[in-house]
């Protein structure tokens, strides 16, 4: 298995938020010796357009259509030029993709096919498509996303980690993805929430199983076991990652059925709606 991840994209533009989730996925490419895909959409398309020109008629169509196709090939050169621009600065290798505004689901899942992580801002995401959704990729590719809050402030990724650890297929999942991001952290805490809850599947010692697998490939991982007192599950994760410093979260999404997910509240939902820090979620 590579320990290094190889490929990471991330869904940008030439706003101040694109440009900073452009520079924090060189930063992470960076210390990956990754290659680094920036995704943008054709959105100047539709951030140039104006509701008169809707009813444009004879050849003040064709006026429409080219001043449209004027704005989004300068987004498109800017936005290019910014992605080799942080790439130089980083020492990294570049790749440019383009993906239409009102892309569709499939479109959009196959841009996202080809690459070890996703970086996107959360919950906006600057550069994605109309009909971006976290978990419409998640469930249609396995790709694993890198949710970044848009109000983070942080610079660098994965040098203090917390993984949520529940023995399930998803938290398995997200911790084999997040594999890279592991064995080059600082620190990682090995989570688990009430464990007696699921003691058939955590075993006489849980977590243990676990952190001794982490260990093996070379994961300095400290094993944490918490009650939750009756508070959210996702509330006292969140919060020993922030008494922790952590600066990520690897989590599996959706390790219940997603009707109890919807029904109950859930993890998972509460930490993609809430949280103060980057997401690595796996699915």
């Amino acid at each position: 298995m590579s320990q290094m991840l190889k490929d990471i994209a991330v869904f940008f533009d030439v706003s101040d938020g694109g440009e900073q989730m452009l520079e924090k996925a060189a930063r992470l490419a960076e210390a990956q010796n990754a290659r680094l895909i920036g995704i943008t959409s054709t959105e100047a398309n539709h951030a140039e357009s104006s509701p008169s020109d809707g009813f444009a008629r004879g050849a003040a169509i064709h006026e429409v259509i080219e001043r449209l196709q004027a704005a989004s090939a300068v987004h498109l050169l800017n936005a290019a030029q910014a992605l080799k621009e942080v790439a130089d600065r980083h020492g990294v290798s570049p790749e440019f993709r383009v993906i239409p505004y009102v892309e569709s689901g499939v479109g959009m899942a196959l841009h996202s096919l080809y690459c070890d992580v996703l970086v996107v801002s959360h919950p906006k995401a600057p550069g994605a498509p109309f009909a971006w959704s976290a978990i419409d990729v998640l469930q249609q590719t396995g790709v694993p996303l890198l949710l970044v809050p848009d109000d983070w402030n942080g610079q660098q990724i994965g040098r203090r980690i917390v993984v949520a650890w529940n023995a399930s297929r998803q938290a398995r999942r997200a911790a084999a993805d997040a594999l890279p991001l592991l064995i080059a952290a600082e620190a990682v805490d090995l989570l688990i929430v009430d464990a007696a809850r699921k003691a058939e599947w955590h075993g006489e010692e849980p977590g243990s199983d676990m952190a001794h697998y982490l260990a093996r490939h070379d994961v300095v991982v400290n094993l944490v076991r918490i009650d939750s007192a009756s508070k959210p599950v996702a509330e006292v994760i969140r919060d020993h990652a922030l008494a922790m410093g952590a600066d990520l979260i690897v989590f599996g999404a959706y390790s219940r059925p997603r009707i109890s997910e919807v029904v109950l509240g859930g993890v998972s939902r509460t930490l993609l709606a809430d949280v103060p820090l980057p997401l690595f979620v796996s699915h």
